[in-house]
């Protein structure tokens, strides 16, 4: 008679099939495979630690991980000495809870299981934590699960996520780190940041950057550019002191590049969340936020000039911010030179800076118009558009034409703009080639120009375009980036003027 250790090796050397499973259930119930491997010698239990994983990658299979006799085998899996036992209960819980739902999530909390989730999460393996953490997230998107993770009694240490962050001080760093990670990513939902910031979680990933350990400091890098990516974390990141604690950093002459960036992005984040922050952290050039954007700006390194370009982005949301950089006007010089930069990937992203900044600001309507708005604006049209526009040209590559195309499509809301570029040669010679763009991106932002054009500058258009033209690019309009007339020209510079 076969033993459950070489059925465990026909079903793991087949082929990976609900019939493969049903079949090995068929002559061994999934409790006796658990038994057998608790029982089983060296060269068996690899077969059936197999087996058992292959198992839980079916819905028909795995709610029988969660009968008596399965469960108390699985809390045994979860501290058992062997990495793979604790990698396939870490398995089997991510997927149960992933792909069941509601209903999945209230079976594991009734089987008594989840709770498996929190020595596994702090596993030296990088594997099972993940798949435990995985469980975790999953099991919070519900009621039921979010009770047994955050409590319902503040204080009394019986919730996991209590329970795990006293355990934080007696971690190694990497676990640390990680738990650290796994509040970072619950606070994605509201309610559990509510809680977890009530609770001091956010404070401990504060706490990690900011100490004087820079291997801990290096490592917590990753969960403040996590924290800052949402809502709440931004929130967080911008409260009273912290904007001043973080600007701190910048003022080390030793500060780690990678910590540089990282708290340059952050205070650009802030600043755009908090705009009333500008007077902390922007008091004047020498203070340790625009010194360090005006420093990365100033790189040979791509990626510092990049996040300087973000921050400056950030920073000039709020008229405070804005206000500040437009005086300053060598940096923003060279923020207008970036436009037309040797390296095409900083040329990209000085466009996507620039449209960024003009996006969420109407052009100024009238030539009276004053502020900070319009003098952005006059700017972008005098010393911006002319680069941008010898970018059609200069740079016809095509990771770089959608992002050409798209700031041109930003500027030309811009009645002087518009009246500027459609004269201009490397806009004729391009405008009514609809074969002249191969990537969609750029089929779809030089339709988005011509939209513009035709809708808002409609009544001037007449003066640059003949009605053959005109009617083509009206056409054009209607049906898509994609259209491409019968027998069209490939130039308007003949039959436009």
């Amino acid at each position: 008679m076969a033993t459950a250790a070489a059925a465990a090796r026909e079903f793991v050397s087949g082929p990976r099939v609900i019939q493969g499973a049903q079949q090995l259930l068929s002559r061994f119930s999934l409790e006796s495979l658990c038994e057998a491997l608790a029982n089983a010698r060296q060269e068996d239990a690899e077969p059936l630690i197999l087996a058992l994983e292959g198992l839980t990658d079916f819905d028909e299979v795995r709610p029988k991980f969660l009968d008596d006799g399965v469960k108390t085998f699985l809390g045994q899996g979860a501290s058992a000495a062997d990495p793979r036992l604790r990698a396939m209960v870490a398995k089997l819980l991510a997927q149960v809870v992933g792909k069941g739902g509601e209903a999945a999530v209230a079976s594991v909390l009734n089987a008594g299981i989840l709770s498996l989730c929190e020595p596994l999460l702090v596993d030296e393996e990088t594997g099972v934590a993940e798949n435990a953490a995985r469980a975790v997230q999953c099991a919070v998107q519900w009621p039921a699960g979010r009770e047994a993770l955050l409590g319902t009694q503040p204080g009394d240490g019986s919730s996991m996520a209590e329970q795990l962050q006293n355990r934080l001080p007696q971690l190694p760093e990497v676990q640390r780190i990680r738990a650290l990670s796994l509040f970072v990513e619950l606070g994605r939902s509201s309610e559990c940041f509510a809680v977890l910031e009530n609770r001091g979680a956010y404070q401990k990933v504060l706490d990690a950057f900011l100490t004087d350990d820079l291997l801990l400091k290096l490592n917590a890098v990753e969960l403040m550019d996590a924290l800052s990516s949402y809502d709440a974390g931004q929130a967080f990141l911008g409260r009273a002191g912290l904007p001043e604690q973080l600007a701190r950093e910048l003022a080390d002459p030793y500060c780690e590049p990678s910590i540089r960036l990282c708290v340059t992005r952050l205070l650009g984040l802030v600043l755009r969340r908090t705009p009333s922050t500008a007077s902390v952290l922007l008091p004047g050039r020498e203070a340790p936020f625009p010194l360090s954007v005006a420093g990365l700006m100033d790189s040979r390194d791509q990626s510092e000039k990049l996040c300087a370009l973000n921050a400056w982005v950030d920073a000039s949301t709020g008229l405070e911010g804005l206000t500040f950089f437009l005086r300053w006007t060598p940096l923003l010089q060279d923020i207008v030179s970036m436009t037309s930069s040797t390296q095409n990937e900083v040329a990209k992203g000085a466009m996507a800076a620039w449209a960024a900044v003009l996006e969420e600001r109407p052009p100024a309507a009238a030539a009276t118009a004053a502020g900070p708005e319009a003098e952005i604006w006059e700017i972008a049209e005098q010393r911006v558009l002319p680069l941008v526009l010898k970018n059609l040209t200069g740079k016809p590559f095509p990771d770089v034409r959608p992002h050409t195309w798209h700031l041109l499509a930003v500027l030309v809301r811009s009645q002087k703009a518009a009246q500027q570029a459609m004269p201009a040669q490397e806009l004729r010679d391009l405008l009514l080639n609809f074969q002249s763009e191969q990537s969609a991106d750029a089929r779809i932002e030089k339709h988005k120009l011509v939209q513009t054009l035709m809708t808002e500058h409609r009544q001037f258009l007449g003066n640059f375009l003949n009605e053959e033209v005109y009617t083509l690019l009206t056409d054009y309009v209607q049906q898509g980036p994609y259209w491409v007339p019968r027998g069209a020209a490939t130039a308007v510079g003949d039959s436009s003027g």
